[in-house]
């Protein structure tokens, strides 16, 4: 993979290799990486010749190594913009979608334009069929929660490299899914959810539906990619209220990433949550995600109990609490107050509490499982390999006491949870199962080796 050094090294940034050492390089150097390594946490790439970069000083090219084909993707804008230019900051849900084609044109202003359903559709589909009849999978990827402003295109190679370079690959294009999904908590569940009721009041599903029917007839299937707070604006799309309605059989597949949302989304009939942050003044929220298996055939869920993030998150939603065993008494509006996360327990809670009913026809993967009881060699972290998280506050959260974990360990530790947040959905054992779930093998429950305790 290439790579340009982004400043002058010394040797606290510099290591030498096999062939000794040679002259520190210097800011804006072309590099080869050919692998990584991590001492402790501090991440180490190594050069072609052996040397050894720190990670920070290091700007990778994801796209390297990719013929043109694999290079070119699309980015689909679900914001609202100004003479092309998508707005950053916080505007209304847009009443139509935006396209432009990835990656950007160096030193240019980065402009959507109008995408008409047909036109795109059959654009997207004469591109994919250039292709080998193997690579037959599109992917619809929705981003989830994001800390700065901006647009996350950086998320694009990254997830373009851990499945187009996978030896097993079967997609043949990414469909970047752009939606603004930045700013406070007390603000962000509202306008996420809101933003995903509008997708649908406006009938902007009928994007992917002309898209999957002309896929379809080509040969190809459409599916969809989730992650994170993704799943808010998720919710709002297939739950959008009284006399709308989500239409059937677009995606061949849906994949939950690490899903940023209650775990009773997944309850027969669904949950009405109190809105904490209106303190009982605005809209309640109504998660209910048995829609999803109308809208595919196949719906699976990879969940993380070492995912310290989403501990964070679910703490952020019911007002730094510090239990785990919320309030189970309903209040006058027979509301239930369980804010625990989907992407942090899966199924585990149901199989544990009779008084639930999990609906049928979702399958659960806990992602720990899978890469223990992956046989390939170890993932190389310059494939976005990630470090194990065995922090006790997360322990302490599954026995009911979330008092460990702590908002500022996000920023303490920014760098180290995002990527164990981000990468460990797309490392190499995580990318291989998804693909041989795309290939049709059949769900197979995994058999962890220790469950831990739920509350």
């Amino acid at each position: 993979m290439e790579g340009i050094i982004n400043d002058n090294l010394d040797q606290q940034s510099q290591r030498s290799g096999p062939n000794g050492p040679r002259p520190f390089f210097t800011r804006g150097t072309k590099v080869n990486i050919i692998s990584a390594e991590h001492d402790g946490r501090t991440l180490w790439y190594i050069t072609s010749d052996g040397t050894k970069v720190i990670g920070n000083k290091v700007e990778l090219d994801a796209y390297s190594g990719l013929s043109a084909n694999d290079k070119s993707h699309f980015f689909i804008c679900y914001r609202a913009q100004n003479a092309g230019i998508p707005i950053i900051d916080m505007a209304d849900a847009p009443d139509k979608l935006f396209f432009a084609n990835l990656p950007p044109a160096p030193n240019l202003p980065f402009r959507v334009t109008e995408l008409f359903p047909e036109v795109w559709a059959t654009g997207v589909t004469q591109a994919v069929s250039r292709l080998p009849e193997s690579r037959k999978h599109v992917f619809v990827y929705i981003h989830g929660f994001d800390w700065e402003p901006g647009l996350k295109l950086e998320l694009v190679p990254q997830f373009v490299q851990s499945y187009l370079a996978h030896p097993a690959n079967s997609v043949a294009n990414v469909l970047y899914f752009g939606w603004p999904s930045y700013g406070w908590r007390k603000k962000a569940d509202d306008r996420s959810i809101g933003y995903g009721e509008q997708f649908t009041r406006n009938g902007l599903f009928e994007y992917f539906e002309v898209l999957s029917r002309k896929l379809k007839e080509a040969g190809k299937t459409l599916n969809l990619v989730v992650h994170s707070f993704g799943h808010q604006l998720l919710n709002g799309m297939i739950n959008p209220g009284e006399g709308h309605s989500i239409p059937t059989g677009i995606f061949e597949n849906i994949f939950l990433m690490a899903p940023d949302v209650t775990y009773l989304a997944v309850q027969q009939g669904g949950v009405q949550l109190r809105n904490m942050r209106r303190k009982f003044k605005g809209p309640h929220f109504h998660y209910n995600y048995t829609p999803l298996k109308q809208l595919a055939k196949h719906v699976d869920i990879y969940y993380d109990p070492s995912d310290y993030l989403l501990y964070v998150s679910s703490k952020q939603f019911n007002l730094n609490e510090n239990t785990a065993a919320f309030d189970p008494r309903p209040d006058a509006d027979g509301l239930t107050t369980d804010f625990r996360n989907l992407g942090s327990y899966g199924d585990e809670i149901f199989k544990k509490d009779p008084t639930l009913k999990l609906e049928e026809g979702f399958n659960f993967y806990n992602v720990l499982d899978i890469i223990k009881q992956d046989t390939s060699p170890k993932a190389d972290p310059l494939f976005y390999g990630f470090l194990d998280n065995d922090d006790e506050g997360m322990t302490k959260a599954r026995n009911g006491d979330y008092s460990g974990i702590n908002l500022l360990k996000t920023f303490w530790e920014k760098d180290f949870l995002m990527k164990h947040h981000a990468y460990l959905f797309s490392c190499r054992p995580v990318v291989a199962h998804v693909l041989q779930r795309l290939a049709g093998v059949p769900a197979q429950p995994l058999v962890p080796e220790e469950e831990a305790p739920i509350v």
